[in-house]
């Protein structure tokens, strides 16, 4: 089921923003269930952001701040972050799954460029003990 909402470009890249950091931090997940659990609240909580707005537009950008108030006034607003954020986890999953891979195929590279200069070494003292 495709969520509805009235989103525009700037705020889906905007989402995708927050939604990357959350994730390269490793807090998908309790976010994930903080939103969960505070989603009935989410026009509340965007109402409440209105009166922290003139506090908290000191430390983020007043148009990003006001974007995401408009997309928490939305009834489907959450999912689709959720959605997002999902999709950013997935992404670092596979990320960290293939950087393992990677440093897994570098060790087993090391092993074999060990072993093959161990046999060189030993091919180079059979020659110098022949002359």
């Amino acid at each position: 089921m495709p969520v509805k909402i009235k989103i525009n470009e700037e705020q889906k890249i905007l989402l995708r923003k927050i939604a990357a950091v959350i994730a390269s931090k490793g807090m998908a997940v309790p976010t994930i269930f903080f939103l969960e659990s505070v989603q009935p609240l989410n026009y509340i909580g965007s109402q409440v952001m209105a009166y922290v707005e003139p506090f908290l537009t000191f430390f983020i950008p007043r148009d990003a701040y006001n974007d995401i108030q408009k997309i928490l006034e939305q009834r489907q607003g959450i999912n689709y972050f959720l959605s997002i954020l999902e999709d950013e986890e997935f992404k670092k999953q596979e990320h960290d799954k293939q950087v393992r891979q990677d440093i897994k195929n570098l060790k087993k590279m090391e092993k074999v460029a060990l072993q093959e200069k161990k046999k060189l070494e030993k091919k180079l003292k059979k020659q110098k003990e022949k002359k």
